[in-house]
């Protein structure tokens, strides 16, 4: 079905940012609609029990969760509209076509975008890396938030950055057995702490919770252990051993320093990717940082992308927490806002100046951990040639070697190898091969030029996307059956 209302403003994800924006955005009398493709809203950091949870001591959940109830709270006594179970397919000009659940796609135009999709774990390709119970951080995440389970009895994690300290605190305190933790950074150095304190006052709540985890972790008398890094993991049907190393400045593993530990589930936390794909259908300008997870979306002040009328905000633009995507989002709508006429530009100016303040001291901050725990180009080197890089397709490294070796086109690659033609789209490969391209020809990472984006972004079934104009003996039949995926 064709939806002919024009919002003012159309949301893409119903994180933090796409929630804050939301909410924004109605106070200053704009039309919102939100898409948000999971069945409940919150993103990750704000995620909620879906149909048939009951909650009845919010407090023992911790603050995430409570931050979210009032934000949530907030977009329900607004005007907002909300349609979760609805994913985004594509986007063009004024519109963007989504599908919800097993309905047929319906386009639906707005004014203004703001695309807020939010991030997935970084993939991490290493031999053993596709056992059962090797597990990413965001999805252990998801089971003991979502489903009160533990992922197994004797865990060990492994990852950088504050997740490598956050997380396996959060495992603790639901109880699992984490054996220990492992940074592939340094430890921090006391010049490193100063440099910290000193950005402290506005980041009071940041440092807080991290001496909290740190504390977790030692009364637990967990180990984390610094510049050690993952190697393999091993097992027949699941994860039975890992392997790790220590690693150096760029994350190399040292040989002779490696440990093999057993364990049933490995938790892997090295950071975020965007999710950059309707950006990129866009058409939208991205530049390179491997800190805010690769490919990042070049923005203005208002968070405007370089595509008119499409704004991009929170962790889907660039990895920068949900402090920083916040503020964005609020940004972005009160930009909007001035856009369209609902505010003038001088009070729109006069809103978002705490926001704007808020950002500046909160990107100065993540300065400073980045210096402590910035990416090692080592991740992209711990595969091996019979290690599955596409998991879809089944590909294996020395598989694309072979034919990088004859080119250093990733479209080429994708063709001759299906490497990204998978469900995932690439969203697991495609950084990876672009490394191995990278490193080959001897150019920077972010030389290397993804692969075309195509329509629709996520997995659909022909017959929601299906042309009912078409007609063909051969190839086309009517759909009479509800599952007949044809």
């Amino acid at each position: 079905m064709i939806d002919l209302k024009v919002w003012d403003v159309a949301i893409v994800g119903g994180g933090p940012a796409g929630l804050a924006a939301s909410v924004e955005a109605a106070r200053h009398g704009l039309s919102v609609i939100v898409f948000e493709e999971r069945i409940s809203l919150g993103g990750q950091i704000y995620k909620q029990f879906g149909p048939g949870f009951v909650v009845k001591n919010p407090s023992a959940l911790g603050h995430d969760y409570r931050d979210g109830q009032e934000l949530l709270a907030a977009v329900r006594k607004s005007t907002v509209v909300l349609r979760t179970d609805t994913s985004v397919l594509s986007i063009y000009a004024d519109e963007i076509v989504v599908v919800s659940g097993d309905q047929k796609a319906e386009t639906i135009r707005a004014r203004r975008f703001i695309l807020a999709p939010g991030a997935h774990d970084r993939p991490v390709v290493f031999p053993g890396w596709t056992l059962p119970g090797v597990i990413t951080a965001g999805g252990a995440q998801t089971l003991i938030k979502t489903q009160r389970v533990v992922p197994g009895e004797r865990i060990l994690f492994a990852g950088s950055g504050p997740l490598a300290l956050a997380f396996p605190a959060q495992l603790k305190r639901y109880g699992a057995n984490l054996i220990e933790a492992l940074e592939a950074g340094p430890a921090p150095r006391l010049k490193d702490l100063l440099r910290l304190a000193v950005r402290a006052p506005r980041n009071f709540g940041v440092l807080r919770d991290a001496l909290g985890y740190r504390l977790a972790l030692l009364r637990s008398r967990v180990p984390l252990r610094y510049r050690r890094i993952i190697v393999r993991a091993e097992g027949e049907d699941r994860v039975e051993y890992v392997v790790h190393a220590m690693a150096d400045a760029n994350w190399h593993p040292i040989p002779g320093t490696e440990e093999r530990v057993a364990v049933d589930t490995l938790c892997i936390g090295y950071g975020f990717f965007p999710s950059i794909e309707l950006m990129r259908l866009a058409g939208c300008v991205m530049d390179y940082d491997e800190n805010l997870g690769g490919s990042a979306v070049r923005l203005d002040s208002w968070m405007r992308t370089s595509v008119p009328n499409v704004f991009a905000v929170g962790d889907g633009a660039g990895v920068e927490g949900s402090i920083v995507a916040m503020a964005q989002a609020r940004i972005a709508a009160v930009g909007i806002a001035a856009d369209l006429g609902f505010v003038e530009l001088t009070e729109a100016e006069s809103v978002a100046r705490p926001w704007r303040t808020q950002l500046r001291a909160k990107r100065s901050f993540s300065k400073s951990l980045q210096s402590m725990y910035r990416v090692g180009s080592g991740i992209y080197e711990l595969d091996e040639p019979d290690t599955i890089v596409c998991r879809c397709e089944g590909v294996k490294s020395g598989e694309l070697q072979s034919v990088i070796d004859s080119t250093s086109d990733i479209a080429v690659v994708k063709g001759y190898t299906r490497a990204g033609m998978g469900l995932c789209q690439g969203r697991n490969c495609q950084h990876h091969v672009a490394a191995m391209i990278s490193r080959h020809y001897s150019v920077p990472i972010e030389a290397v030029s993804l692969a075309t984006a195509r329509f629709p972004v996520r997995p659909v079934f022909l017959r929601q996307v299906a042309d009912a104009s078409v007609e063909s003996k051969k190839y086309f039949v009517p759909d009479t059956e509800p599952d007949d995926d044809r």
